[in-house]
């Protein structure tokens, strides 16, 4: 049996994120964004890409930091969970804020199947908090976030050698 230490896959996450928020300096010297000239849809990316790093490594990072509280960790959980979800509520919204302002390249059905994805754990988090108070639902959201943030920075390298 595989004996789990939650703290380690919480540094993990936070490691991760850092990494990925770290790399998109690299994607920013590939091909003309060096000069400033940025794609609409690339901005957009980029901002998620960040956003969504630091929403994993944030929340590890006080997930952790709570952990070593002298507070029951049930209700670390709980609290966490509620953060994450109503961040992420705030989130969805704004993203589809700047979606709507972006350029037609944005592709709809992806973009349609992450919300359906983020839409589906954030239920999870607020039972979480209603009823489990456990660790699991936490740490697929923050996996999610990584998720997020690694495609986008995907689909940013991939734009990066199409010019």
């Amino acid at each position: 049996m595989i004996s789990l230490d939650l703290t380690e896959v919480l540094v993990g996450i936070a490691e991760i994120a850092i990494a990925l928020a770290g790399f998109s300096g690299v994607v920013v010297v590939f091909g003309s964004r060096s000069s400033g000239q940025w794609d609409p849809g690339d901005r957009l990316r980029l901002t998620f890409l960040l956003e969504a790093s630091f929403t994993a490594g944030g929340f590890a990072l006080a997930t952790i930091t709570m952990l070593s509280l002298p507070i029951a960790p049930d209700l670390v959980w709980a609290i966490v969970s509620g953060s994450w979800g109503t961040f992420m509520c705030g989130s969805l919204y704004w993203s589809s804020q700047r979606m709507q302002t972006n350029d037609p390249s944005v592709d709809e059905l992806s973009n349609r199947i992450v919300f359906a994805a983020f839409a589906i754990v954030i239920v999870l988090q607020f039972v979480n908090v209603a009823m489990w108070h456990t660790f699991t639902p936490v740490i697929v959201g923050l996996l999610l976030n990584l998720i997020g943030a690694a495609m986008q920075f995907g689909r940013l390298i991939q734009s990066a050698f199409r010019d």
